[in-house]
């Protein structure tokens, strides 16, 4: 099981966008926890230790949230806002869980051996950004790894080729395409320049 990490929450008790203003202000975020069946909490949470947090154990990770010492919720991040220029974070939302449930969660994955396959003038094409898996919260990593390194011209990775880790179980069929590998011509390489580009202008934080 993982490592308890505890964050300290406090209560919010004006919701309106004036007061948001002035808690990001004085280094707090306002944030809301989500709780199935029962109305959302509403909190501030200093944002030097969420952040802190995140960098260390992920988005993914199950955290306990100390509500001022009265109560604590196992929790997961469900969404995180940011601005749309300077991608300051403007607004948390947890999600309230329990460790024995499974749950439903759409999971990043990271793609190694990119160097590699592109000395054969090869680049890989992704046919989906996410993978819906189960498991239980405390189970689910921050992201998947997916190798490219031995592939080859016109290779492909399906769901079923991915190792996933123990107690996590796809929701999408083995079959399905996860990427494949292209041959790389120069127009390619000008367009998939440009587009990381812009990519890193639009979610740099």
């Amino acid at each position: 099981m993982n490592e308890k990490v505890t964050i300290a929450i406090e209560k919010r008790e004006n919701m309106s966008g004036s007061a948001g203003k002035k808690l990001r202000k004085i280094g707090y975020i306002p944030g809301a926890i989500n709780r199935k069946g029962l109305e959302s909490v509403s909190v501030k949470i200093k944002k030097d230790e969420l952040v802190k947090n995140i960098l260390k154990y992920g988005r993914n990770y199950l955290f306990t949230l100390d509500l001022e010492g009265q109560e604590s919720y196992a929790a997961m991040i469900k969404e995180m806002q940011h601005s749309p220029i300077k991608r300051e974070l403007l607004n948390v939302v947890f999600q309230q869980v329990s460790i024995t449930e499974p749950i439903k969660f759409n999971l990043n994955f990271k793609v190694v051996g990119k160097e590699e396959i592109e000395l054969k003038q090869l680049h890989f094409v992704l046919q989906m950004d996410k993978i819906l898996v189960t498991g239980l919260p405390q189970d689910i990593p921050d992201f998947l790894e997916i190798d490219v390194t031995d592939l080859n011209l016109n290779d492909k990775i399906c769901i079923g080729d991915i190792k996933f880790p123990e107690g996590i179980e796809s929701e999408i069929e083995a079959d399905k395409i996860v990427l494949v590998i292209n041959e790389t011509r120069l127009d390619d390489t000008v367009t998939e320049d440009v587009l990381e580009d812009k990519t890193t202008e639009a979610v740099q934080e």
